[in-house]
């Protein structure tokens, strides 16, 4: 197993780990004869509930998704025809690899306390959503920083029938989003951010 697969799958074993005991601190917390808020509207409020168990099962929806990203992208490269460039531009898989993995921790750790908040009457902060697109947009900017630095592969990347025929082809179209990612740097995830610390909405 290549080094930087290690390192993805211990980054993947750890936020699965935590988002199972975010989840099951949670589930301690939470009354057991009530009805328990799983969705909520854009505005902070809760418009759906369900039985408690019915509420720890959707919750462990994320921590299952941590856990099969971290497996799939685990068994990606081997698969590959082009495993070498995977590892060529392993910096970018890996990336993308613990940028997902931190990012759905964040969430869930998001939905946990929305959830508890919610259980005991309070409405989710006006800026929750907004740091969600934040978090999403950040992951964008990392994933578009290391995507130049690829190499053609069939499982990873832009793959198109001209990516994949010409080295050319691939990294100009790889510098792209690169490129496009700082401009969201610029123009997008500040804008998230400022707007949630002044409470206005995004324009």
């Amino acid at each position: 197993m290549k080094p930087y697969i290690r390192t993805g799958l211990a980054w993947s074993a750890v936020a699965t780990i935590l988002s199972v005991g975010l989840t099951v601190y949670t589930w301690t917390q939470l009354p057991e004869a009530a009805e328990i808020p799983v969705h909520w509207d854009i505005e902070g409020r809760p418009d759906r509930f369900a039985e408690k168990g019915t509420a720890m099962g959707l919750l462990m929806i994320v921590p299952g998704a941590i856990f099969l990203t971290g497996v799939i992208l685990a068994l990606i490269p081997p698969l590959d025809p082009r495993r070498g460039n995977i590892e060529i531009g392993r910096k970018a898989y890996l990336a993308t690899w613990i940028g997902t993995a931190a990012l759905m921790l964040a969430v869930h750790t998001g939905i946990c306390v929305a959830t508890l908040r919610s259980a005991g009457g309070a409405d989710l902060p006006n800026g929750f959503v907004r740091y969600v697109i934040a978090g999403c947009g950040l992951l964008i900017i990392v994933i578009g920083n290391y995507m130049p630095k690829t190499r053609a592969s069939f499982l990873f990347g832009v793959r198109t029938p001209w990516t994949l025929s010409s080295d050319l082809a691939w990294e100009k179209t790889h510098r792209a989003p690169g490129q496009f990612s700082w401009q969201r740097a610029r123009w997008g995830s500040p804008g998230h951010l400022s707007s949630t610390a002044s409470g206005s909405p995004c324009k």
